[in-house]
């Protein structure tokens, strides 16, 4: 008999590993939060590394290093969409762990590539393996809860994913300060002693089909939710606008390195690497002060103001960097943008994941139009830096791309909601 008095799932369904139903222990837990941090690390070290060896080492210039990380976009999409749906079936622990395995030989492998090929190769690899980890992880976390304790541990998710970006940019630029390659050893080391770390932790999956539905005690718990046309309506503006804010995340952590530690006589800022890293860090401590705030409360569900207000203030940030000349500006700057980021971050992936099962797939679907959003800006800025032959124009491009960003948004949740209205007054 079903302890949990659920139904048996109809034939079709993703495969539930065997065995009844468990508890997940507090170190089941803290291993989800754990590979959050240590991945965010890798992601943010081997990334600013792969920034300033492909500037000084290759000499690439802002196109060919646009399109570097634009690959990569690409294959994370690829991950996101695609191979992480096989957690659904296969199970998460399995998934994560193979995953665990490529990025660590993806992460090394960076620091022999003699060619530049190579590095495009490499990064389409390691950032599939990347977007599969990320959807797989995010389904793993929020497996078996919906409404307000998924928000919670959302909530808690954005935190330990903040703190690891926080500390990758600052220690990839301070090791890269040190020895180019030092970057991508220590990639290589955290995610090999992350694959050890989860193999222990990870003795035993989640149902990955067993979530509360629309008629599940826990959805929404009193909250007054639109109709289902708004709700999808809402989902479509925040992977907009979570996309948008990655085009520009992928600008002021890949593209600006190059501005930032040129020399004066090559229109650069002449700062060292790891006051690069530290600005970059700024960003995802605006992201972490947003999840902290907003992980308990629910006055932003489904309120569209927010999402706006998020990304007016993101403009703020990418003005000081259109303007600035000293550090302190970009780092106020890169802060500002943090904030407006982590409203759309949390927006898109609780929008993405409240009330629905197969939830690998669906976070996939969250994070691949935020890694298509990146590949894009990275496309669209480096061209641009590349036509028009300054350094300050991607910062301008970032900024007319968001404001187009709010008003498709407006557009797509003013239509739902007027055909809402519609629909009501003719019942």
């Amino acid at each position: 008999m079903n302890r949990h008095n659920n139904p048996d799932p109809p034939a079709g369904t993703p495969h539930t590993p065997a065995g009844p139903p468990h508890r997940t222990s507090l170190f089941q837990t803290s291993g989800n939060y754990i590979a959050a941090l240590l991945m965010d690390i890798v992601f943010g070290c081997v990334g600013l590394g792969l920034s300033l060896r492909a500037t000084h080492h290759f000499k690439l210039e802002y196109v060919p290093l646009a399109m570097l990380f634009a690959v990569g976009g690409f294959g994370a999409c690829a991950g996101c969409l695609w191979l992480a749906k096989l957690s659904d079936r296969l199970g998460r622990r399995p998934v994560i762990l193979v995953v665990l395995g490529g990025v660590t030989v993806t992460s090394f492998s960076f620091s022999i590539a003699a060619a530049a090929w190579q590095l495009y190769v490499l990064s389409a690899i390691h950032a599939c393996l990347m977007g599969t980890f990320w959807s797989s992880l995010e389904a793993r976390i929020t497996d078996g809860v919906d409404g307000p304790k998924l928000a919670r541990r959302l909530g808690l998710f954005g935190i330990f994913f903040c703190t690891g970006l926080m500390l990758g940019d600052p220690i990839g630029g301070a090791l890269a300060d040190w020895t180019a390659l030092a970057p991508f050893y220590a990639g290589s080391g955290v995610t090999f002693a992350l694959l050890v770390i989860l193999a222990v932790l990870f003795r035993r999956d989640t149902a990955p089909d067993h979530h509360p539905g629309r008629d599940g005690s826990e959805d929404g718990e009193g909250e007054d939710l639109p109709g289902k046309g708004v709700r999808k309506a809402f989902v479509v503006a925040a992977w907009t606008a979570n996309g948008i804010a990655y085009a520009v995340t992928a600008v002021l952590t890949r593209l600006f390195p190059r501005f930032a530690t040129l020399g004066p006589g090559e229109g650069g800022l002449d700062f060292s690497g790891g006051r690069t890293g530290v600005i970059g860090g700024a960003a995802p401590f605006g992201m972490l002060c947003i999840f902290v705030a907003l992980a308990r409360l629910r006055f932003w569900h489904y309120r569209f103001r927010y999402l706006v207000v998020g990304q007016c203030v993101s403009i703020g940030g990418l003005l000081m960097y259109a303007f600035g000349e000293r550090f302190e500006v970009f780092l106020l700057g890169s802060f500002l943008f943090g904030l407006g980021k982590g409203v759309t971050y949390i927006a898109s992936i609780y929008y993405s994941l409240h009330g629905h099962t197969a939830r690998a797939g669906r976070s996939g679907l969250h994070e691949g139009t935020l890694c298509f959003g990146y590949a894009m800006g990275m496309i669209l800025t480096g061209l641009a830096a590349s036509v028009l032959d300054s350094h300050r124009v991607p910062y301008w491009v970032c900024i007319a791309i968001v404001a187009a960003g709010i008003a498709a948004e407006w557009a797509m949740v003013s239509r739902a909601r007027s055909r809402e209205a519609a629909w009501t007054q003719a019942d």
